[in-house]
């Protein structure tokens, strides 16, 4: 506990520092975003500093500098790679915010990185499913499970990514992540997740405020490390939860980017095209913005936080989270579909 809170506290003090030089940082690294002219998509007031993603890999180097220094040399690969793949997948996301990269090459540098990462460490990759009520596991060995794995990280990085366009959106919902993979972690990650808390809880203060965003550097080096972590905590862990507690970790996002990805097909555009179709435009037109947020975060705190009360449960929480995401979803463009189409 005491190694917990002594993390926790480390990754609180690296986002304060960015947070409070956010500005500063920004210019120097020329990562602002400006808001668009009118009727464009970016509708904050003044230029923010995509600095989020600093903080956070700040917090992962720290972090793991110091569990390398106290762990055994087993542990060294899982987090080296660990370290480098958040980095780099970072890197990948600043370079974005910074020259705007295309979408083919975010991917392919993406999935290089995460491929060499998988391929290094097993306890990155997914090998076997087990959903509750499966008897028998489904095995995906080999490449079949690198594959599956590659895809799901994928499907992540585009889904938060997407889902970061509102103060408090992504970050709030990373808050509720690392709270439930201290439960569900084992002993030799639960310290990274304690730094990672720390430092989403201060960046959260930050980003309500207003005084700074995630940009793309941080919201993909948020989704390699939770990726990452929760990968781990499968593997070392699905004697006490199934795959579904898993997939219910990040439904809000997940289930927003499959709407959008249907839809944007059915209207013959690319699912990656701009827009202001995601869950939190429709919130924001409906009731403004943060008073939505609450609901939005119960929607992801509270089957988590039952599934781990309820073991066996997960099934029933992800149709509680999909009939919840659809009722606040019908609640919010009930009366704004017109205004924000």
């Amino acid at each position: 506990m005491t190694m917990l809170l002594i993390m926790a506290l480390v990754g609180a003090f690296i986002a304060l520092l960015v947070g409070m030089n956010a500005e500063r940082i920004g210019h120097v690294l020329g990562l602002m975003d400006y808001p668009d002219p009118s009727g464009g998509r970016k509708l904050h007031v003044r230029p923010t500093p995509l600095v989020g993603g600093i903080a956070l890999v700040g917090t992962v180097v720290a972090a793991t500098l110091l569990l390398l220094m106290s762990s055994g040399d087993d542990g060294h690969t899982l987090l080296l790679w660990f370290l480098m793949t958040v980095v780099g997948l970072s890197l990948v996301g600043a370079l974005d915010d910074r020259f705007g990269l295309t979408a083919r090459v975010r991917l392919a540098v993406a999935s290089a990185i995460l491929i060499a990462a998988l391929s290094q460490v097993p306890d990155f990759s997914i090998s076997f499913l087990l959903f509750s009520g499966q008897a028998e596991l489904l095995l995906m060995p080999g490449i079949l499970g690198i594959g599956f794995t590659l895809l799901c990280f994928v499907g992540l990085l585009n889904a938060v990514n997407m889902a970061d366009g509102k103060n408090g959106m992504v970050i709030g919902q990373a808050l509720i992540w690392s709270l439930v993979l201290l439960v569900r972690a084992p002993d030799s990650t639960a310290p990274l997740v304690a730094a990672v808390a720390g430092s989403l809880a201060i960046l959260f203060w930050f980003n309500m405020k207003g005084s700074l965003f995630l940009g793309d550097s941080g919201s993909y080096g948020l989704s390699a490390l939770f990726g990452l972590l929760a990968i781990h905590a499968w593997n070392h862990g699905f004697a006490d939860m199934r795959a579904d507690d898993m997939a219910l970790l990040f439904a809000v996002p997940v289930f927003d980017t499959l709407r959008l990805i249907v839809f944007r097909l059915s209207q013959g555009k690319s699912p990656f095209t701009p827009g202001r179709d995601h869950l939190h435009h429709y919130l924001y037109a409906r009731w403004g913005w943060p008073r939505p947020l609450p609901f939005v975060l119960a929607l992801v705190a509270i089957p988590n936080f039952a599934a781990i009360l309820l073991p066996g449960t997960g099934l029933v929480w992800l149709c509680v989270t999909l009939i919840g995401y659809f009722g606040l979803l019908w609640a919010s463009t009930a009366e704004t579909s017109a205004r924000i189409a």
